[in-house]
């Protein structure tokens, strides 16, 4: 059930797009934190140092050893000035870096004085900008592995706040059921320590693209930097990262993740798990389009296996990963927007060899459609008309499932499909 709420339509080129952006921020990211790194640990200062060693040990050998450089240059007789400097320039960072070729070598002892001057100082220069640039990126990569980065400029990713101790069984479910996925468009916001996720990534290589932020997954701050107004979709977990919490401790985050996430974002699509059905009125309060009553599936599966049978194995045929039979939602063709319910399921059946069973409506943002259907109930002039159209605006439900609707129904804006399709194994 949870793989489902990542299966997002979109087209080949908005999918490029996406990744084309995803691969730019994602470099912009990196070079970002590596100049922020730099600076702290004045990898730029040093860096500079070793310029301004060059320059000046450069002008030193060009005034102590000028015949030496016009040697170096035999071909030209009158040497410009261009030649001197590219040849006192190369000197001097083949001295400072040790390397120490002998083409062009001093004659005086002034500039052989000098020459040991400089490369005692390179040597401390070197050191130290060397030693600082490897702080730096060691550090870099302490970040990634231990959840501490910012990432307010994602864009179209999908933020998933919680943990699970199977974590990685439902990755695997997700990336299953959506082959197009990218591991790097994932993020997971979990208050595990930094241990956990460095054993997480070397346990599973697969999941290594996958960025883990620390923290916990309802505090405001954390989940702007997490750029949550910006992500396509997000999924909040019961969090079992406290072993031992009780089912209210854990739908309590889930409620404050969920009005957090509403404060900062009334847009983005929002997925919810509760292990305690008493919680929804609180998330629909919130207006989370999705819910998923895990404790309360499993008592419902339970009951219909006494009267109905088989009615467990329908079901997780529908829901397995490793079966050729699930049900998604898919996002309807606009020719078929306002036609009857029994064209669009004769459409499936032909082109598709899939099951329409009903429709999703309201699908999108709550408050859009809120704002739609209060609009188009004031169109009527009819004041008695009016009082019922407002009415059942209010009542409006967004992600409402009309399942078997009657065939010459007519399919009303943002909606989507209800299908049963077929994978191949």
């Amino acid at each position: 059930m949870a793989t489902e709420i990542f299966n997002k339509p979109m087209t080949f080129g908005r999918d490029m797009s996406d990744r084309t952006y995803q691969y730019m921020f994602s470099l912009y990211g990196e070079m970002k934190t590596l100049f922020f790194l730099f600076r702290k640990e004045k990898v730029f200062r040093y860096f500079l140092i070793i310029i301004g060693l060059n320059i000046a040990a450069g002008a030193l050998f060009l005034l102590l050893e000028h015949d030496r450089v016009l040697m170096a240059n035999p071909g030209l007789d009158n040497m410009p000035w261009f030649d001197q400097f590219v040849t006192v320039f190369y000197w001097a960072i083949v001295t400072i870096a040790t390397c120490g070729y002998g083409d062009i070598t001093p004659a005086t002892s002034a500039g052989r004085i000098m020459t040991i001057i400089v490369l005692y100082m390179s040597v401390a220069s070197v050191s130290m900008f060397t030693a600082n640039l490897a702080s730096a990126l060691t550090t870099k990569k302490m970040m990634e592995r231990r959840g501490v980065m910012d990432l307010s400029g994602y864009k179209n990713h999908y933020v998933i706040c919680g943990w699970k101790q199977n974590m990685a069984a439902m990755l695997d479910e997700v990336v299953f059921n959506n082959p197009r996925f990218r591991l790097t468009n994932i993020l997971i916001i979990a208050n595990i320590e930094p241990d956990a996720i460095e054993l997480f990534h070397q346990q599973y290589p697969l999941y290594q693209e996958i960025t883990i932020l620390r923290g916990e997954h309802y505090n405001e701050s954390l989940l702007r930097k997490a750029a949550i107004q910006q992500a396509a979709q997000i999924f909040i977990l019961a969090d079992e990262s406290i072993p031992g919490a009780s089912p209210t401790e854990t739908d309590s985050k889930t409620v404050m993740a969920a009005m957090t996430i509403r404060a900062i974002s009334k847009d983005v699509r929002v997925c919810a798990e509760l292990l305690d059905v008493k919680f929804e009125k609180y998330l629909k309060t919130a207006h989370i389009e999705d819910i998923v009553y895990t404790q309360e599936y499993s008592k419902v599966l339970i009951a219909h296996s006494f009267t109905h049978a088989g009615i467990s194995k329908v079901i997780n045929d529908l829901l397995s990963a490793q079966t050729p039979n699930f049900i998604i939602t898919e996002r309807i063709p606009d020719g078929f927007i306002g036609k009857k319910f029994s064209d669009l399921r004769d459409h499936y059946h032909q082109a598709h060899k899939s099951l329409l069973i009903g429709l999703m409506e309201n699908v999108g943002s709550f408050y859009e459609r809120k704002q739609e259907a209060l609009r188009e109930a004031q169109k009527t002039a009819d004041v008695n008309r009016l009082i019922d159209n407002l009415k059942k605006a209010k009542r409006l439900e967004n992600n409402y499932p009309n399942i078997n609707p009657e065939d010459d129904y007519a399919i009303p804006q943002n909606s989507m499909g209800i299908l049963i399709s077929t994978r191949k194994i």
